[in-house]
């Protein structure tokens, strides 16, 4: 990627001491276009609207991957009220080239947007053109479509973190008297980038010595993550050696369903001062 962009970079600065237009507004005009649309993609996400005005030319044109296009008015009025949310957006194989004057970015983008209520997940090949304008590198235009299912199934999946918060209830379930087994109702609300709730089972064990024990559980989590909905399945495995603890918590295989369908991955839990849950989750996602 490196040196693809360093060779892009060096093409352009040639043709801009040999043209007689006006020179454009940066010595590296490729890294600094590539800066601007990641910034740009973090601005749809967070609902910069400062951000996407300065980023946006007052004429961009952006074209959506249904063939329906917006001016920058429109694409940010949408985000402005609600209308459309987007959630995580990962870029992939940016590209930078010089066109002229201009400079334009190919790359992949996977992610989704809420929009009219309904989630819709984006797998896309995507051009944005850069062009100056007052002294600055603007989007001018953009053009999108869906990727093949053929590239989908070669593309690696992306990993991705979640981190956020969660309250549980555990509820003892009966079980025999004396025995060194525990069986526990588990009831979660999960808070953050993982949201909704999320039902299970847990057996733990205990013994005579102080501070040593072991628990297994499972937990059917229904709700979303960064936006996609759907439900997975989470396998808890844990042991306790005189206070010394190790704790394993994984997606169970082929256990997603819904926009989370093939997911995998791996949950660590802190407990702070307090009694505060929180959960780190990595995850991918086809």
């Amino acid at each position: 990627m490196r040196r693809k962009i360093t060779v892009a970079v060096a093409a352009l600065l040639f043709a801009v001491r040999a043209a007689t237009a006006a020179p454009v507004p940066v010595s590296d005009p490729a890294g600094t276009v590539l800066a601007l649309e990641a910034e740009r993609v973090r601005a749809m996400t967070a609902g910069d609207l400062g951000a996407l005005e300065r980023i946006f030319s007052d004429d961009a044109v952006y074209t959506h991957s249904t063939g329906v296009s917006e001016t920058k008015a429109e694409f940010i009025g949408q985000i402005r009220s609600a209308a459309r949310k987007y959630g995580t957006l990962t870029l992939g194989d940016l590209k930078a080239r010089p066109a002229g004057t201009a400079i334009v970015v190919t790359g992949t983008m996977r992610g989704s947007v809420v929009a009219d209520g309904k989630t819709i997940p984006l797998a896309l090949i995507y051009t944005a053109t850069y062009a100056a304008r007052g002294g600055q590198w603007r989007l001018v235009a953009y053009e999108s479509t869906n990727l093949s299912e053929t590239v989908k199934k070669e593309e690696p999946a992306v990993p991705h973190h979640a981190t956020g918060s969660f309250d549980v209830k555990m509820t003892p379930q009966k079980s025999e008297e004396g025995s060194l087994l525990a069986r526990y109702a588990l009831d979660k609300t999960y808070h953050g980038p993982l949201d909704g709730t999320s039902r299970g089972e847990m057996l733990s064990a205990g013994t005579a010595v102080k501070n040593s024990a072991g628990y297994v559980a499972f937990e059917q989590f229904s709700g979303t993550l960064d936006g996609k909905t759907g439900t997975f399945v989470l396998q808890h495995s844990a042991t306790m050696t005189r206070g010394d603890g190790k704790l394993s918590i994984t997606v169970v295989p082929d256990s997603g369903t819904g926009e989370l369908a093939g997911i995998s991955g791996s949950m660590s839990i802190r407990i702070e001062k307090g009694g505060a849950h929180f959960y780190d989750f990595d995850y991918t996602l086809p």
